[in-house]
This record gives structure tokens, C-alpha cells and sequence, in this order.
């Protein structure tokens, strides 16, 4: 399939019809019966921003690209490995919402949960499969390693420095935006270091983006987010803004005993939150 190029009057609404090709894609490959079309359904039902998608079909018409359809099974790929990503963090951190709805293992049972995650998993790469681009199925791989290295290595040493946790982010968060920006030059064919630029460009950007996430967890609204507030405190989850305020001596080691009003009010008088909008800010420039 082959799709004419748009220019910028259109972007919003190529957008919005790419991200249903996307999501048309995903429901057409997560085909269940019985009970479990249930969970799939559920699951499908907490519809995402739908970034990592959009960033592999933005990167994949910056580049040239000209295989569409190949463009629209690597994106809805990703997706499914962010969304499989998202139910196993759940389990792990304990969360009671997603997407604005319980999570799926408070909806059904952690064991079910954990299955689901795993055929959302099968289904990316049977996407990534059906690439021309062998190179796909090698990236995606890597970046799931990365991902669960670092998370498993958060698990068993919780980081409380500031390079450790950024470290920490970049193989959770930022590797699999990198991939994403990576996938789109790759089905373009374009060359090894345009690659190279599209990941860095895309793990800067995950980096930002989980900055300002951190930021929100003391500033942001539920409502807003579709997730609770105040969840990586209540996790007692060392992020930038208490790392940053415990080296200064503004909080102690056990921050995360205190009352979380006044914690964030620490944050915030001190600069501390707006500090790490700015560093979000410079991984954007």
C-alpha cells in the first residue's frame, strides 16, 4: 500500500486517521474467544496517546518512506509492546489505575494479567515478523531487553542517585521512543546514521517525557491524568524531584514517611519540581 504525502494542513487530520489504522490493526490481531475476549476487550478499551505509534509513522514520512502498510504494522507493534509493558508495570508497582480504569489485574487477577501482557507481546512480533526489514524484529528485541534489565535491576537495587536514576529512565522510558523514531527510518531504508540521529532525537525526547511525568506526580490532577497523583509517593518511588531535594538536604531518607502535602510543598518552594521541568526542557533542545 502506498499513501500520498501531506503536507501541514493535513497533519492533524492524517494523524487522527493513522492512529485509527493503528488501533484497527491491534484490535485485528488480539482476536480471542470465551472469557478471554473479555480481557481483550477490556484492554482495547483504555485507548492510549498513541505516541510510540505516531512517532514510528512521523519518522517513517520524514525519511520518505513509501511501504505503508509495513509502516502501520510496526507502529501498531509498538504500541502493543508499550501497552504489555504498562500491564506488567501495574503488577509490579501495585497500581489501581490506568488509563482513567482499574488495571487489568484489579479488574481480573494477576495471574490473568500477566498471560495478557505475554499474548500482547506475541501479537508485536508476529507484526514485526511480517517486515521485509529483519533489522525490525533485532531493534524491538533489544529494546524489550534494555527495558527489562532495567527494570529488573530497579527491583533488586532501587536507585537513589541522580545518574543511576537516569540511567534507570532512559532503559525504561526513553528506549523504546528511541526504537520507535529508529523503525521509521529503518522501513524507509534510510541510512545507518540517520537511524542513529532518529533514535538519539526519540530517547531525548523519552527522557523529557518522563521527566515531566515525575513532575506531575506532584503537580498533576487524577482526573487529568487517568492515573492516581501522588502515586510515586505513596510507592515511596525515589524519581529526579525527591533524588535532587535529598542531595540538598531538604528532605531526609525516609521522605516518603512524611505527609505528602508537605513533601510536595518542599518541591515546590524550593524549585525543585521547576528545576526538573528544565531538564526536561534541555533534553527537548
Amino acid at each position: 500500500m502506498h499513501r500520498p504525502r501531506t503536507g501541514g494542513l493535513f497533519l492533524i487530520t492524517q494523524s487522527a486517521l493513522n492512529q485509527e489504522m493503528v488501533q484497527a490493526r491491534i484490535e485485528q490481531v488480539l482476536q480471542a474467544d470465551g472469557a478471554a475476549r473479555d480481557v481483550v476487550q477490556y484492554i482495547l478499551a483504555a485507548k492510549g496517546k498513541g505516541l510510540r505509534p505516531g512517532l514510528v509513522l512521523l519518522t517513517f514520512d520524514l525519511c520518505g518512506g513509501q511501504d505503508f502498510e509495513e509502516a502501520i504494522n510496526c507502529a501498531a507493534g509498538v504500541e502493543l509492546v508499550h501497552m504489555a509493558s504498562l500491564i506488567h508495570d501495574d503488577i509490579i508497582d501495585q497500581s489501581e489505575l490506568r488509563r482513567g480504569q482499574p488495571a487489568l489485574y484489579r479488574r481480573f487477577d494477576t495471574q490473568t494479567a500477566v498471560l495478557a501482557g505475554d499474548q500482547l507481546f506475541a501479537a508485536a512480533f508476529h507484526l514485526f515478523a511480517l517486515s521485509t526489514r529483519r533489522q525490525v524484529s533485532a531493534v524491538m528485541t533489544q529494546v524489550i531487553q534494555d527495558m527489562c534489565s532495567g527494570e529488573i535491576s530497579q527491583l533488586l537495587t532501587p536507585v537513589r542517585t541522580e545518574a543511576s536514576y537516569l540511567d534507570y529512565i532512559r532503559r525504561k522510558t526513553a528506549r523504546l521512543i528511541g526504537g520507535a523514531c529508529r523503525l521509521g527510518a529503518i522501513l524507509a531504508d534510510e541510512t545507518p546514521q540517520v537511524e542513529e540521529d532518529l533514535r538519539e532525537f526519540g530517547e531525548c525526547l523519552g527522557l523529557a517525557f518522563q521527566l515531566t511525568d515525575d513532575v506531575l506526580d506532584y503537580r498533576g490532577e487524577e482526573q487529568v491524568m487517568g492515573k492516581e497523583a501522588g502515586r510515586d509517593f505513596a510507592e515511596g518511588q525515589w524519581t529526579l524531584p525527591t533524588i535532587r531535594a535529598h542531595e540538598r538536604g531538604l528532605i531526609s531518607s525516609t521522605w516518603f514517611l512524611s505527609d505528602f502535602t508537605s513533601l510536595r510543598t518542599i518541591l515546590e518552594e524550593f524549585g525543585v519540581l521547576g528545576e526538573v521541568l528544565q531538564e526536561a526542557a534541555s533534553h527537548i533542545r
